[in-house]
Parts: C-alpha cells; sequence; structure tokens
C-alpha cells in the first residue's frame, strides 16, 4: 500500500479512470488551530467502476475557497482491488483525525468539495430534518402582495439583518439551501457540535483563569472553529484576537449559534431566505403581524404607555412604529390562573426577530426543539428578563442598518413577586410560594427587572420600532 502512486489530477500519464463511477465513501474534514495558525480541509473519496478503484482526495486552505471555489490540490490514488482501496481510504481518515492532524469530520447537507460528482451530496452524518429542507421543497408562487408595503418593509428588514449578521460574522453565504460555508451546507448536528464546545467553554470561562485553562481555551476555540468556520483572518494577530477568551465573546457565538438554528427553521418552510415572495417569508415567521395606524386609538394609547414609561436617564427616540403580534402557540399555553399581569418591555438586537417571531423567547439553559443548551443567565438567574421602563429595555436592543431599533411588549403573568435587593445569581426558578422575581430599581439593580422561569407567563403583544 506505501507504494501506491500518487496522481495530481490532470498529471501526463495519469490511469484513465470512467466519469460513470460509484461514490463508494465520501468523508470532510476540517481542522483549525489557532497557535499555528492552521485552517485547513481534506476531503476524501473511495470511487469504484466496474473493476477499478480509487481514493480521491481534495485539500487546501478554506479561507482560499472564499475567493475560489476551484482551489486546492486534487489527487488520485488507484488501487486493484476494493479490499485495497478500502483499505487505504481508512489508512488516510485515521492519519488525518488522528491527534497529531487534528482533523474533525464535518457533516455537511449538500457537499462543495471533493470531485465534482459528490458536489451537493451530503457528508458525514446528516440528520433526516436536515437533509429533508433539501428535498421536495414546496414550489414557490409569487403572487400580488396581500401585506401592506410598511409592512413589507418590516418583514424584508429584519430577514435582512439576520442574514448581514451571519454572512459578515460567519464563513458562510445565504442559499435556497440554508446556511453555506465555503465547505458546503451545515447541518443541525453540526451546530451541536459546535455548542458542545462552547459548553466546555463555558465552563473554563467560570473557573480560575491559571496557565493551563488559558491553552485549554485556545484548543477549544479551534476546535469550536473547527467545527464552525468563521472569518478568521490569515495573520497570527487576527487568529489571537478570535479565542474565545471572555463571556461577552461566549454570549456573542452562543447568540451566532442560536441564529443559525433560527434561520434554518424559517428556511425549511419553502426557500424563504432567498425567495422573492415576501408572504412566504411573513408565513415562515408563525406570527400574526399587523401594523398599527398612527391615528388609530391603539396606536395613540401604546405610544403614551411607551412615553410614560421613560424613567428619564437614558435618550429615547420617537416611535415610528408599532405593530401588533400574535402567537398562537403563546395564546394557547399562557397560563391565565397565575394573575398580576403587567405589559412589560422586551429588548433585543434587530437580527434577532426573525428568530423570537417565529419560535417565541427562549428561556436560557433550557433545551427546547429549536432552541439550544443555553448558558447565558442574569443578575437573577436563568430566567426571561422584562423591564417596565422602554429606555431600560432599549439598552439591549441596539439599532439596524435603517437606524431603529425594537422592543417588544408582553402581557406577563407575574402572580406572587418576590423583590430583591441583591444580585442572586443561579436561580431557575422562584422561591418556594412565588411566581416571579424582581430585581428592585435603586438597590444593587440599576433599573426595575421583572423574571419569570416558565415561557407560559408571557405572550407577545405588541413590537415597537424607534
Amino acid at each position: 500500500m506505501s507504494d501506491i502512486q500518487v496522481w495530481r489530477e490532470s498529471a501526463s500519464g495519469e490511469p484513465k479512470f470512467s466519469k460513470d463511477f460509484d461514490v463508494v465513501k465520501k468523508a470532510v474534514l476540517q481542522v483549525t488551530d489557532i497557535k499555528t495558525n492552521r485552517n485547513k480541509y481534506y476531503a476524501v473519496e473511495l470511487h469504484a467502476s466496474k473493476d477499478k478503484y480509487r481514493v480521491y482526495t481534495h485539500y487546501g486552505r478554506t479561507d482560499d475557497l472564499d475567493s475560489n471555489p476551484e482551489a486546492g490540490i486534487r489527487e488520485s490514488r488507484y488501487c486493484s482491488s476494493l479490499e485495497e482501496a478500502e483499505g487505504l481510504y481508512k489508512k488516510i481518515f485515521k492519519e488525518k483525525t488522528s491527534p497529531k492532524k487534528g482533523y474533525k469530520e464535518i457533516n455537511l447537507a449538500s457537499s462543495k468539495i471533493g470531485s465534482k460528482k459528490t458536489f451537493g451530496q451530503s457528508s458525514g452524518v446528516v440528520d433526516d430534518k436536515t437533509l429533508s429542507k433539501l428535498k421536495d421543497q414546496p414550489a414557490i408562487i409569487v403572487s400580488a402582495s396581500t401585506i401592506s408595503k410598511p409592512l413589507q418593509d418590516f418583514v424584508e428588514y429584519i430577514y435582512a439583518e439576520a442574514t448581514n449578521k451571519l454572512v459578515s460574522t460567519v464563513n458562510v453565504n445565504i442559499t435556497v439551501n440554508g446556511i453555506e460555508t465555503p465547505l458546503g451546507v451545515l447541518t443541525i448536528n453540526q451546530i451541536d457540535k459546535g455548542q458542545e464546545y462552547l459548553d466546555q467553554l463555558s465552563v473554563l470561562l467560570s473557573g480560575k483563569n491559571t496557565k493551563s485553562v488559558q491553552d485549554d481555551i485556545v484548543e477549544i476555540t479551534g476546535e469550536f472553529y473547527t467545527v464552525i468556520p468563521h472569518k478568521l483572518g490569515r495573520s497570527k494577530e487576527a487568529a489571537q484576537e478570535a479565542v474565545i477568551n471572555s463571556v461577552e465573546k461566549l454570549t456573542s457565538k452562543q447568540d451566532t449559534l442560536q441564529l443559525m438554528r433560527d434561520m434554518l427553521n424559517v428556511n425549511s418552510k419553502g426557500n424563504v431566505l432567498m425567495d422573492s415572495a415576501i408572504e412566504q417569508k411573513y408565513k415562515a415567521l408563525d406570527c400574526k403581524v399587523e401594523i398599527l395606524n398612527r391615528e388609530d386609538s391603539k396606536f395613540k394609547e401604546i405610544e403614551s404607555y411607551v412615553i410614560k414609561s421613560k424613567v428619564g436617564y437614558r435618550n429615547v427616540g420617537k416611535v415610528k412604529n408599532i405593530y401588533s403580534l400574535c402567537r398562537d402557540s403563546e395564546q394557547l399555553a399562557f397560563d391565565k390562573n397565575i394573575g398580576n399581569e403587567k405589559l412589560l418591555f422586551h429588548g433585543s438586537r434587530v437580527q434577532n426577530w426573525v428568530g423570537i417571531l417565529s419560535r417565541g423567547i427562549l428561556l436560557p439553559k433550557t433545551v427546547i426543539k429549536l432552541g439550544v443548551n443555553r448558558t447565558d443567565a442574569g443578575w437573577l438567574g436563568h430566567g426571561i428578563y422584562f423591564g417596565d421602563a422602554i429606555d431600560t429595555s432599549l439598552a439591549y436592543a441596539g439599532s439596524g442598518r435603517r437606524g431603529t431599533s425594537f422592543v417588544a411588549i408582553a402581557t406577563v403573568a407575574l402572580g406572587k413577586i418576590k423583590n430583591y435587593s441583591k444580585i442572586t445569581y443561579g436561580l431557575t426558578e422562584p422561591p418556594t410560594g412565588y411566581n416571579s422575581c424582581h430585581g428592585v430599581r435603586g438597590t444593587q439593580f440599576a433599573d426595575d427587572e421583572f423574571v419569570i422561569y416558565n415561557n407560559n407567563q408571557q405572550k407577545l403583544e405588541y413590537l415597537v420600532e424607534i
């Protein structure tokens, strides 16, 4: 086996091999090593054509694929039998995935590297849910829009902010198939693997900051970027800057993975990320959205509520639009028996609203069908946070490309409230006999913070654009 000759693609004298071959096996491998500034891919395939066999490889630097999809070195090794080819395939795979080389197999719903024949095929262990998104997609019928122009603008705005955030942060493009890296289309399984590394980093960041811990953080950061390719840059300085060595960086990556899941979810409902039909994008939100007329009494009522809620020390701009919201699942799940219902604010960045409208507000540290195992928490633990002042929630909102921010107004069943004057980390539920917690403004809390620990205690009512 050691004597098998390696042939560069199109090399003079290369043995003939039928173009009508079968791909018996394929693996796509990737490695990112922060210390050595490695960011490489390696595809290995076993081909069979009648009684001829070969092992085909394609490898190079992942960064190069971004500008040139044809980049990389392609080689073939011809074998005399299937057994010999299988042995060689296993040998190459084992060598590349050894601790010394450090490559990891990537689960792709649709591959972009390797032989041309495998383009568009899956590689690795791909979950059925992801594969189904590439097959039998419903036809998109573009018709005269039944959605008002202001509402169209809103839908396009939040989708654009979500996709732009992904494209600018991670080495991906949004295609009809979903989230596409230079190697191919990511799967939910792959995102789950990325989350596992973030969970490890969370544990390390919560412990002592020793030299050993710092080394572990660098290593696991590389593992994370191995399974979730990012735009890291080619310099060592850029690689070092990409190390996930703070809670702020970790939270940002958590948000990125959640955004990936959200976009995969909405894209499963008819290729909406690339579709020009606004009706499909709107439908994929699974949330009834209506824009209120500025002259309507309901608009003036909500506007007045927003203005009066201001505590005075933060700048709050003019209310530009108010959208009424109705998520049927929330309406059905809402627990009316808890009582003490209040309209409260919840702010989030513009790029997050496709996700929030389509699946609701997530509880941290809770595994749900469309969510991830989140580890972020506030001053009163792992709950959903609300405020009674618009300027408090605006601090968490940020602004998008059209210079506006979004804050939701939700009906929140607070029930019996436990007041806190001191920050209390680690809460996962209210104390016995209580339904919610309240961080009291003017104590250790700069603003009033209301926290619930069950999704069925809230339902979205309005979205205010400021």
